[in-house]
């Protein structure tokens, strides 16, 4: 970044601190976002740093010219945010640097101060006031963004702490969120804890996620109030199982420090649970070294062997480790959704790098279509033998699921006939999917096995639903973009993804380039050149986090 000269003028006195920028600027809230404009013979300095900042998160603008600066409107109004830029006269005899606080009222931009001097003026004040900031918690008691808040309460109240770490994009997240954080089950057994929730997306939390290795989210960790961790567990959990596991890590108070001294001492149980922590940590490597030392055949080990393998093959070239593995896998425990998965995944991985199948693969995969074609008539013995697969949860999508890995094992032995006869009954499987856009997660879930029966108009209607409920997040418009790019209609993309960069704070870096990318496709050339320069003009797009997408950008504006 170039450094910035500010130049001082001899009207800066000692008995009057007004600069010759104030008041030359306003700002307002226009067409969903928030312009703000120059008087003339002024100018916003285009090379000066120019951000949004709100809890700690600071965003750049969306649009960074002399004349005009424009920031997304956050999407919650009466939070109080600052507006920072540097002005300068024509002249270029001063450049000064401004900072503005302001909140959004009934859609309006207000001075915080104005807003918080008319908010007292409403309430009645208490006797004493308080000298610590407010901690904002959520609809479900968790402490929202506030990590240090949190730690201080468990301290307080010798109680440990459970972070949910996720994102609102991702399905199991919302999930966690919409069908356990707020049942009786767990709220029962979470009264013993200190609940925080934070976004990941948030450059405040990152390096939270970097501390304990988070790799994949929803991640949700029992803690300490030192830090120590008690227990991680990885994806969507049922309600019932979820505060299972939470109430057992109550009478299991011990680190993973302690449990791996046990584990070196012999025991099994702590053994297994150093695997399950490493495999929720996606720590493969490490998961299987304690699951081989347990002595278990699991689909938890299962996976992570196979987990391991696929990354080797990937980063080392290991192709015949990692055949070698689905192929054990593929045998042992036959019909299982661990055999059938690894069958499939050993054929997939071929066909991907245009190998020959051998027979020995084709005729699994033959007898596994056989037996996931008779599986799939019994809704119940589908579900049943989804359940037996204790890695995931899958509701309502098992059967879906199921029909998922028949349409797979038909392609790889060129089937047509069974192809055809599997899509059309996940056609019919989806169609009568009991979905509700009051179950967003749910919903999000299964848009896949939309997508694999090609069902877009179906597809499209749930992503309308979603918006409707909720239309103050940037998730439906992100993704309502992504279906419409997949559908080549880019015309219908180009509001959704203004709109997610408008409403998303957190995503904002690539909703922007999926904005730069619409562009592209519509011959927008100056236009989408803009938006990748607004990209990266953000300070974040230069921390490890954004390498690919700074790569992306690079690439891209170099193309145009």
């Amino acid at each position: 970044m170039k450094s910035l000269v500010l130049v001082f003028t001899l009207l800066f006195s000692l008995s009057s601190w007004a600069r010759l920028s104030d008041g030359k600027v306003s700002f307002a809230v226009s067409g969903g976002k928030i312009l703000g404009t120059v008087q003339k013979g002024f100018h916003f300095n285009k090379e000066a740093p120019a951000s949004f900042t709100m809890k700690g998160a600071e965003i750049a603008p969306l649009v960074k010219e002399e004349q005009q600066l424009v920031f997304a409107l956050p999407a919650k109004e009466r939070e109080a945010f600052e507006l920072g830029f540097y002005v300068c006269d024509d002249k270029k005899t001063v450049c000064e640097e401004h900072k503005m606080s302001f909140v959004v009222e009934s859609g309006k931009l207000k001075s915080a101060t104005e807003a918080s001097a008319k908010s007292a003026e409403k309430s009645v004040a208490p006797a004493v006031m308080k000298t610590s900031a407010k901690v904002e918690k959520n609809h479900h008691g968790f402490i929202v963004n506030d990590l240090e808040a949190a730690k201080a309460l468990a301290l307080k109240s010798r109680k440990n702490l459970l972070v949910d770490y996720g994102a609102p994009w991702c399905p199991a997240c919302v999930r966690l969120e919409t069908e356990v954080f707020g049942t009786k089950k767990f709220q029962t057994v979470a009264k013993d804890y200190v609940l925080v929730a934070l976004n990941a997306d948030m450059s405040a939390n990152k390096d939270f996620g970097k501390k304990y290795g988070i790799k994949a989210i929803p991640t949700v960790l029992v803690l300490k109030p030192d830090g120590s961790e008690l227990y991680r567990s990885l994806d969507f959990v049922p309600a019932d199982e979820f505060a299972k596991r939470i109430q057992s890590v109550k009478k299991n108070q011990k680190s993973n420090e302690e449990l791996e001294k046990l584990a070196t001492a012999g025991d099994k149980g702590a053994m297994l649970g150093l695997a399950d922590q490493a495999r929720n940590a996606l720590d493969y490597e490490k998961a299987v070294k304690w699951y081989v030392a347990a002595g278990t055949d699991s689909d938890r080990y299962a996976m992570s062997e196979m987990g391991l393998w696929s990354d080797k093959a990937e980063s080392e070239k290991k192709e015949t480790e990692y055949i070698a593995v689905l192929k054990k896998w593929s045998e042992t425990r036959p019909k299982t959704f661990t055999a059938v998965t690894a069958a499939n995944d050993w054929g997939s991985y071929l066909q991907k790098n245009k190998k020959e199948l051998p027979a020995e693969l084709k005729e699994k995969l033959t007898a596994n279509l056989d037996f996931l074609k008779k599986l799939a008539a019994s809704k119940s013995e589908t579900v049943k033998w989804v359940a037996a697969w204790d890695v995931s949860a899958m509701a309502p999508a098992e059967r879906a699921e199921v029909l998922s890995m028949w349409m797979t094992a038909a392609d790889l032995l060129n089937n047509k006939e069974e192809f055809a006869l599997a899509k059309d009954e996940l056609k019919k499987e989806m169609a009568t999917m009991k979905l509700s856009e009051k179950r967003p997660g749910e919903v999000m879930a299964v848009l896949y096995y939309f997508r694999t029966a090609e069902m877009p108009a179906e597809e499209e209607s749930w992503l309308l639903k979603l918006l409707k409920e909720d239309s103050n997040s940037y998730v439906p418009y992100m993704k309502l973009a992504s279906y419409y790019i997949r559908q080549k209609s880019f015309e219908k993309a180009l509001p959704q993804a203004e709109k997610a960069v408008e409403l998303g704070a957190d995503m904002r870096l690539y909703n922007l380039k999926t904005l730069a990318e619409i562009h592209k496709e519509l011959k927008h050339k100056d236009e989408a050149k803009k938006t990748i320069e607004v990209a990266l003009a953000d300070p974040e797009i230069k921390t490890d986090r954004y390498k690919g997408l700074l790569k992306s950008l690079e690439e891209m504006k170099k193309a145009l």
